[in-house]
């Protein structure tokens, strides 16, 4: 895995965990909470990020195989998620591939929303757990999958900053600029839904390249 690869993985992954745009749902499902119950979710949001991951890209090819599928056509099935995903934030609205607002009104009557819907599937959800399934088959081998691991350690991290410290944030970003991000984010997936789903077709049919 060159530099390059490694720059454009990071990039996708930051795109598909959407930071600001899961910071406005995380305040909204905590808005009844105390600050330092704030500050407990995401602490408890992080570690659970982190799992998801690493479990993702260790073991998601071995659940593809075992049930059949090929990367192809996962990489096709993906691209349709993202696709739409991508169409949703560039209108402005929540996906329902992502989630829905019967998960946040159930998340709402938990003790803790921490790792649903929170860590999953709002941050770690469809999009990015696709990207980590494709991105561990093109790069299989051990040390690809170490540097990988680093990656998705320091996302993790990133993203439990940003959930700590969502309060301050949120206020000295806006919600203007939010939209306006989430919106560019948008135009990004679907431009990198069309190309997954451009080599999905691709490694289908053979025939067509």
């Amino acid at each position: 895995m060159t530099v390059p690869e490694m720059i454009q993985f990071i990039v996708a992954m930051i795109i598909m965990m959407n930071p600001l745009g899961s910071l406005s749902i995380f305040l909204d499902l905590t808005r009844k909470s105390l600050v330092h119950e704030q500050r407990k979710t995401a602490l408890e949001a992080t570690l659970a990020i982190l799992i998801i991951m690493l479990v993702t890209l260790w073991s998601g090819r071995a659940l593809l195989a075992l049930l059949g599928i090929t990367i192809p056509a996962f990489r096709f099935a993906g691209g349709i998620i993202l696709l739409l995903m991508g169409l949703s934030m560039l209108q402005s609205r929540e996906s329902a591939v992502s989630h829905t607002s019967e998960d946040d009104e159930a998340a709402k009557e938990r003790v803790s929303i921490s790792i649903v819907p929170l860590a999953l599937p709002v941050i770690v959800g469809p999009g990015a757990i696709s990207t980590l399934i494709i991105i561990a088959g093109d790069y299989p081998q051990l040390m690809n999958k170490m540097i990988m691991s680093v990656i998705c350690v320091l996302l993790a991290i990133g993203m439990g900053i940003m959930l700590y410290f969502a309060v301050p944030i949120a206020k000295t970003v806006g919600t203007s600029v939010i939209k306006v991000v989430t919106r560019i984010m948008g135009m990004i997936i679907m431009a990198i839904a069309v190309g997954m789903l451009a080599d999905g077709l691709i490694g289908l049919f053979p025939m067509m390249q």
